[in-house]
């Protein structure tokens, strides 16, 4: 088969199925019972294995045995991207039906009264897939050693021959002009799988923004009502991660008066930033947050300790043993003067406000 085909499809689809906050493996993952993610990633590695099989075919060899096993790799390389889109079809758009069936518009010369979706099957068995046990025309039938086309040589042909006493046999041409355009039919629909999944994405973002988020007085009220609308509205990583850092700064017991002003100052001006996390999550515009900054003052000091706030970090969020926590907090004390006490026995939220508020010095 010597047209050209491109991986970039489908590469531009796994693209889509995993965009959007993994909106599909969201709503696939768990469908009714059933883990139909999984099928959806079985299929894209499939089809990718077989196309780019098929962008690098082996040079074709004189001899005819060779040859005809290079066939049949090449036309099972096509019935798995086949069977692939049918399963595809199966979960994105009606587990009931097939795609192109009936159609009739690759195949001439047809031996059999099939649709494309049968008549290949039919190429695939005669030509390498169950030769030697074939069933058509109410008798068995067996397909014979191949030979080259006698009109086309770069054609290959079979006889079928029957079971049946003094039957004649049937002469089956394969040709390649007609597989790739089925081939081509179905890696095509790969645009109609995806115009679906854009559907099915912008259909759920617009149901949810005709959903109102309920609005509270108090900023940790609100922020519980935004982590439950986060989870519900995409369940995006990173706005969900922002909202936790919230609602610790927010839920943090009242420090010591003369720090308890900095971190009352530090929340108010964080007030932007849940006003634009429920606006976004209102829209369902899940992107990057304008004012995520003010949820990390950056100083002078924050560029002097970035390897021990990022250390910090990781041991506060991880909840897991770190043997230089002392270490880290030492600095911090040691820079600041000891204004802040930070205290390897401060609770997590109490040692995250206090980062923050030293931040803003």
């Amino acid at each position: 088969m010597e047209k050209a085909i491109k991986d970039n499809k489908i590469s531009d689809f796994r693209d889509l199925v995993n965009s959007n906050s993994s909106f599909v493996y969201k709503t696939y993952h768990n469908k009714s019972g059933k883990n139909q993610w999984n099928i959806i990633c079985s299929c894209m590695d499939w089809i990718t294995v077989a196309i780019r099989y098929l962008e690098h075919p082996p040079g074709v060899e004189e001899n005819i045995d060779v040859r005809v096993m290079q066939m049949f790799s090449l036309i099972s390389a096509i019935d798995l991207v086949s069977e692939a889109i049918t399963q595809l079809h199966r979960v994105f758009i009606n587990p009931r039906t097939l795609p192109f069936s009936g159609e009739k518009e690759c195949f001439t010369n047809r031996l059999f009264d099939e649709d494309d979706n049968s008549y290949f099957k039919s190429i695939r068995a005669s030509f390498g897939a169950h030769p030697v046990n074939l069933n058509h025309s109410d008798c068995k039938r067996f397909a014979s050693w191949p030979y080259d086309d006698h009109i086309d040589n770069d054609e290959l042909t079979v006889n079928l021959y029957s079971n049946k006493v003094g039957e004649s046999d049937l002469v089956m041409v394969l040709n390649s002009n007609e597989l790739f355009c089925f081939l081509l039919k179905r890696y095509n629909y790969l645009d109609v799988l995806s115009q679906v999944i854009t559907k099915l994405f912008n259909d759920f973002k617009l149901n949810l923004s005709k959903q109102p988020i309920e609005t509270k007085e108090s900023n940790l009220e609100q922020l519980y009502i935004l982590k439950n609308e986060s989870e519900i509205r995409l369940n995006n990583d990173y706005y969900n991660d922002v909202i936790a850092n919230l609602i610790m700064v927010y839920e943090v017991e009242p420090l010591e008066t003369n720090l308890e002003i900095k971190a009352t100052n530090y929340r108010k001006s964080l007030e932007p930033l849940i006003d634009e996390i429920k606006i976004n999550l209102q829209l369902m515009n899940i992107k990057d947050l304008d004012n995520d900054r003010l949820l990390e003052p950056k100083s002078d000091l924050s560029r002097k300790l970035s390897y021990e706030l990022g250390k910090f970090y990781s041991w506060l969020h991880e909840s897991r043993y770190d043997p230089l926590a002392n270490h880290y907090l030492k600095r911090f004390n040691e820079e600041t003067d000891y204004i802040y006490e930070f205290k390897i026995e401060d609770p997590v939220n109490t040692l995250f406000i206090k980062t923050k508020i030293m931040l803003l010095d």
